[in-house]
């Protein structure tokens, strides 16, 4: 009986051995792969838009070399005319200020603060602030 019980135990300490194996030669690993297969992903995905940002600044490179194009700019923020024209500023009416009584000050009371609000303020300097 106890050969048999040893039989069973060495059966059962194989088997431990084989499931480890078998976990620290698939399953750790996979975890890994997972990892890197989310980083390629993040990565295509980035490089996508990094890829359409750059095909709009190429666009837009493409737009300003024209002629047509410096103009519109140079008219718009400049302020540019060609000779023979004329150029206008049309400028906002200011506006009318309204007119307006002062106010008296009225002198409230401030409650007093709670006691550790004062201490608070003392230790961060707050109180030399405010005052």
């Amino acid at each position: 009986m106890t050969q048999r019980r040893s039989r069973v135990l060495l059966g059962v300490a194989i088997l431990v051995v084989l499931v480890a194996s078998v976990l620290l030669t698939n399953v750790f690993p996979y975890r890994k792969i997972l990892a890197q297969q989310q980083q390629v992903a993040n990565a295509q995905e980035q490089l996508g838009l990094l890829t359409a940002e750059n095909d709009r600044l190429e666009a837009e490179a493409i737009a300003l070399s024209t002629d047509g194009e410096i103009e519109r700019l140079a008219r718009e923020n400049l302020g540019y005319v060609r000779p023979g024209e004329y150029a206008y500023v049309v400028l906002e009416p200011a506006a009318t200020e309204a007119t307006t009584v002062p106010v008296e000050p009225v002198d409230v009371p401030a409650e007093p603060d709670a006691w550790y609000e004062g201490i608070w303020s003392f230790l961060t300097g707050k109180d030399l602030v405010d005052s």
